[in-house]
């Protein structure tokens, strides 16, 4: 039965602040310059207001020579032009004036701050939040009712790239089958995992957001969940007598993603995430945060070949600087009395995946421990306590997790496909057959092959050309400069993919997202030119998966 049926659904809302900043536009130079706040591009009297956020996932834009750089992926955007040079994006100025249709040098910008209502709860309430592993948190409040988050308790994740660094509590399954509902924020398998979910009961009432594509709708489904209530992102679940509120918010960019902010008498939570920019940054004052810390959980850079090893290293230290600015950036916005970094504990566990082990440096836990300090916010050390117990707003105590370890013996068997052998001929029609269903139509051509562990011997090798949809079985000894070139000939972009044939399989016969390859370090990536095909990602993600791809049968294999 739903668990929601009695509460009651109400739209979100906001108040608004604004402030405004004055600039002397003599003071502008010309060419590009910037401010704390904004970025500026002059010629002569025409002059461009940008901020400072980029459109990708929000990162601070810097000047970097006649361009602004993202220090996330590395997004260059030309001020002149308004344009992205390396994505297929552009990016409106805030404001463009002409200097000669000024009565004055000064302008004002208004900054204007939407910021989340909360409720008028007024109860003060007895919880524990407990955590459970990596993303997951459990919340017992008083003797109402619990709810758990983002389960992955066992095995690996990623098409087995990723594996939990911490050892999950003996109760775990106990402790989330007895849950009154469960929330499952996106769709990637540190948060969907479909092994863990596979131990809950199907009649689990599950909670999570209203995506577009029904990114995890599909997949729940897919592992037989049935009582599924779909967040909006405009409105909230009350229930009033028990003084409980929930609402699902979504990322602040383009990718399917989202938090929840949790009010529990008084006391209120937000949970981030992986999200970037939560809610657009329309977010409340609130008691407790938590957010991912770690940064590494990606595939770029170390698995792009456009990089050299040193480029790769210094990206990697620029994005765990820009993974730790942004959640300072948040406890500012937000002015937590608690913060709780989670949704990092994981490892490159393979011995196939050792580059990779030694070179995606994160962020840890104790890191955040000053910048807490600066900000007036207690940080709750997870490596440290794992109960934690709260009444209203203030935390009463914390103790250790004594109820023993889960004993994971699955890394035995961390190759998923690696007893099914399919012929080249037979994977050839399993490939074609994928690509030819899918409806996705870019100026892109895919060089896919298929590979060993190691990535240097190739097996099988396909040209997908997305903007004809021709499909063509190429050698495996094809000249890939060749291929780009032609490629480039015909006004077309080139992104190579050599992916571990087994993994790969995986993905298209259990209609898995494409991310999985990725982010789970399965694939070495080249692309030309040197931009993020955001729309084949987006698509082979969120919108290509479940029962949207053909069924294929491996039983006479």
């Amino acid at each position: 039965m739903n668990f929601f049926k009695n509460f009651k659904k109400s739209d979100l809302t906001y108040h608004e602040k604004s402030s405004f900043e004055e600039i002397n536009i003599d003071d502008i130079n010309q060419g590009i310059s910037q401010n704390e706040h904004y970025l500026f591009y002059r010629d002569k009297e025409l002059i461009k207001i940008y901020d400072r956020f980029c459109n990708h996932k929000f990162g601070r834009l810097f000047l970097k020579g006649n361009i602004a750089i993202c220090p996330l992926h590395e997004w260059e955007l030309d001020l002149k032009n308004e344009k992205y040079i390396n994505a297929s994006c552009t990016k409106e100025p805030l404001l463009t004036i002409n200097e000669n249709e000024l009565d004055s040098p000064f302008i004002e910008i208004e900054h204007k701050k939407k910021k989340l209502d909360t409720l008028n709860f007024s109860l003060k309430k007895n919880f524990t939040v407990r955590f459970i592993n990596h993303a997951c948190l459990h919340f017992a409040i008083d003797n109402e009712f619990s709810f758990a988050t983002d389960p992955w308790i066992v095995g690996s994740a990623f098409c087995n790239g990723w594996w939990l660094t911490k050892d999950s509590p003996s109760d775990a399954f106990e402790i989330l089958n007895n849950c009154d509902f469960i929330f499952i924020s996106h769709n990637h398998p540190d948060h969907l995992h479909p092994k863990s979910l596979g131990y809950l009961r199907k009649n689990m009432p599950i909670l999570t957001a209203g995506f577009a594509n029904e990114s995890t709708v599909k997949l729940l489904n897919e592992c037989g969940f049935k009582d599924i209530t779909v967040m909006d992102f405009t409105s909230r679940f009350t229930h009033r007598e028990t003084e409980f509120s929930i609402a699902v918010l979504k990322s602040g960019d383009f990718r399917e993603d989202s938090g929840i902010l949790i009010e529990i008498g008084e006391f209120k939570c937000l949970l981030t995430v992986d999200s970037n920019l939560l809610n657009f940054g329309r977010l409340p004052d609130i008691d407790l945060l938590a957010s991912s810390f770690a940064s590494g959980a990606s595939g770029f850079p170390l698995c792009f070949q456009n990089y050299t090893q040193k480029e790769k290293e210094l990206i990697i230290e620029r994005n765990k600087k820009a993974v730790f600015s942004t959640q300072l950036k948040t406890l500012k916005l937000t002015k937590p009395k608690y913060f709780m970094p989670y949704a990092g504990f994981f490892t490159s566990k393979a011995e196939r995946d050792e580059y990779i082990e030694k070179y995606n440096k994160k962020n840890c836990v104790e890191d955040f421990s000053d910048h807490c300090l600066k900000n007036n916010c207690q940080l709750l050390n997870n490596n440290e306590y794992q109960f934690f117990n709260f009444y209203g707003k203030k935390l009463k105590n914390k103790f250790k997790d004594n109820s023993g370890k889960y004993i994971d013996n699955s890394y035995s068997e961390y190759l998923t496909c690696e007893s099914i052998k399919i012929p080249k001929e037979e994977f050839f029609k399993i490939l074609s057959n994928y690509f030819s269903y899918a409806e996705f139509k870019d100026n892109l051509v895919l060089d896919l092959i298929t590979t060993c562990d190691n990535f240097s011997k190739y097996f099988e090798r396909l040209k997908i050309d997305f903007s004809s949809k021709n499909i063509e079985i190429l050698d495996i000894h094809t000249s890939t400069s060749i291929l780009e070139e032609k490629t480039l000939f015909e006004e077309k972009k080139y992104l190579q993919i050599k992916v571990r044939r087994e993994e790969l399989i995986d993905v298209i016969v259990n209609c898995k997202p494409w991310e999985d390859l990725s982010i789970g370090f399965q694939c070495r990536v080249y692309r030309n030119p040197n931009i993020y095909n955001s729309s084949f990602w987006f698509y082979f993600t969120n919108v290509y998966i479940s029962d949207n791809v053909p069924t294929f049968d491996l039983g006479n294999l």
